[in-house]
């Protein structure tokens, strides 16, 4: 009986593909747990923005110092059904931008691969009140274009 179930709701949710999210774009605080570029460990900016088009495309937008040079990071991302649970899902990396902050109008599109997860926990719950709502993100792009500064960015983020 429970292996019907179980195969019953696999085609269940095999037949109905994700639905697209309502579009955010929003700037989130929280803590940045790690980055490293080029499996080198690197301060981070402690928010990020999150931009959701409400189609599937999804980019986070976030910033990272390397002496006194800065530079602002953008993750794009595309969200696809079969990468969907419960506890959240996983986005295929399109693409990656870096921008130095002393050239703002140098702003290159480099491809990428790798996967960023989105992953809610269970919150830990008082009676029917959620006490905590944590989101983690973590992202682990390869950058494609033999031309990027960088080949390697490993980024992690709680909010």
């Amino acid at each position: 009986m429970s292996r019907t179930l179980f195969t019953l709701g696999l085609l269940v949710l095999a037949a109905h593909p994700a639905q697209a999210n309502p579009a955010v774009d929003a700037t989130k605080a929280g803590l940045c747990l790690e980055l490293k570029v080029n499996d080198r460990s690197l301060p981070c900016n402690s928010d990020f923005r999150l931009v959701d088009d409400g189609t599937g495309e999804v980019s986070f937008v976030t910033g990272y110092g390397q002496g006194n040079a800065r530079t602002v990071m953008a993750l794009f991302t595309r969200q696809t059904p079969d990468l969907e649970n419960a506890y959240g899902y996983a986005l295929r990396l399109t693409a990656v931008t870096l921008m130095p902050t002393d050239r703002p109008d140098s702003q290159p599109l480099y491809p990428a691969t790798g996967l960023c997860f989105m992953v809610e926990p269970n919150p830990v719950r008082a009676g029917a009140r959620a006490v905590r709502e944590d989101v983690v993100v973590m992202c682990s792009a390869s950058l494609t274009d033999v031309a990027a500064p960088v080949r390697r960015i490993d980024w992690k983020f709680v909010f």
